[in-house]
């Protein structure tokens, strides 16, 4: 099969005054096995510490920072604060790749994240996959293998061995589980992946985003919006391999405690967010399906389209209601 082409993977930084880790996420990102990919980062009128790194490091740089297939890192500067959501669709506009993936400016890449998430892709149709994530911290220590981010993990009873040093932060395997979710065992609106950086997604079924108008909603949780509506539209596939570092500080906005990650321990305007993005998500997503109807019927014919705004509208379920309540319950305490 060599006579077709590899995929060409977009990876789109989305940045807003984290400085300070951008050169480490783009090393990662320089350092990966799979090679045919560009950069394009999105900084969204950032303070003058982080204009002053991009514009170091990043900007008029294309002759320096080229890789394999010559694709240079490309940088978009917003005129005021657009959010994540619109900052991400901004970089999707020019993206070139068929995979698209959202990188948090202070998260850091493991080695093999592009080739893992293009394996499954090419083994499933899902409309995006997400990642195993570890943790670390400011100073990208290592904290934690088993990330309270990403759902699949199950906080249980465990038999350990006794390990050198090195084997207990080894965090390379040579096998993997690849779970498909379908929106039987995970309805619309309900939260099963790990945070933005996890994802690899299908620009093909991310396009549709395009159209979508009311990105002030999700200045902040636009993998949430995301995610829901890929899953809604194409399916997904959880990857148990380990493959980013989520980085834990005191600027971050979901998984905002920077200690454990626990739901309970959130500050309120988390909760406040989460709430929200909860009361949003379904009104949203139809408003954008029924604004857009023509457009979706000729890309997904009408039956499948009534069948969308069918499972958004039954989408509730025991799981959604009971974290809904708990939010109440911990923003009232």
């Amino acid at each position: 099969m060599s006579e077709f082409k590899k995929p060409l993977i977009s990876l789109i930084i989305t940045c807003h005054n984290l400085g300070e880790y951008l050169p480490q996420c783009v090393k990662s990102i320089e350092n990966q096995t799979y090679k045919n990919f560009e950069i394009i980062i999105v900084d969204d009128f950032s303070d003058e510490k982080t204009k002053e790194i991009i514009e170091k490091n990043f900007k008029n740089k294309n002759i320096v920072f080229r890789f394999l297939n010559c694709n240079e890192i490309r940088v978009i500067e917003t005129k005021k604060n657009e959010g994540q959501l619109a900052s991400f669709l901004l970089g999707l506009k020019v993206a070139r790749g068929e995979f698209i993936c959202m990188i948090d400016a202070d998260d850091v890449l493991l080695e093999d994240y592009l080739a893992t998430h293009l394996q499954v892709h090419m083994r499933t149709n899902v409309a995006f996959t997400s990642a195993n994530v570890c943790e670390i911290d400011e100073n990208s220590t290592l904290h934690s293998l088993a990330s309270l981010s990403f759902p699949m993990f199950e906080n249980k009873q465990m038999k350990l061995k006794k390990e050198k040093v090195a084997d207990i932060f080894n965090i390379c395997a040579d096998e993997f589980e690849v779970k498909i979710l379908n929106l039987k065992n995970t309805p619309f609106g309900t939260w099963a992946w790990a945070p933005s950086t996890s994802a690899m997604m299908r620009k093909s079924a991310l396009e549709f985003l395009l159209l979508f108008k009311e990105t002030e909603h999700y200045k902040t949780g636009a993998d949430k919006f995301i995610f829901s509506f890929l899953h809604l539209i194409g399916g997904s596939a959880l990857i148990s391999q380990t493959l980013y570092a989520y980085r834990r500080h005191s600027a971050n906005q979901s998984e905002s405690n920077p200690l454990t990650g626990n739901f309970r321990y959130l500050k309120s305007s988390q909760i406040k967010r989460i709430i929200n993005w909860n009361k949003m998500i379904r009104l949203d997503t139809l408003f954008f399906i029924k604004n857009n109807y023509s457009y979706f019927c000729a890309r997904l014919n009408p039956m499948n389209v009534k069948r969308l705004i069918f499972n958004i509208i039954f989408s509730f379920n025991f799981s959604t209601i009971k974290k809904a309540l708990k939010a109440l319950i911990f923003k009232f305490c």
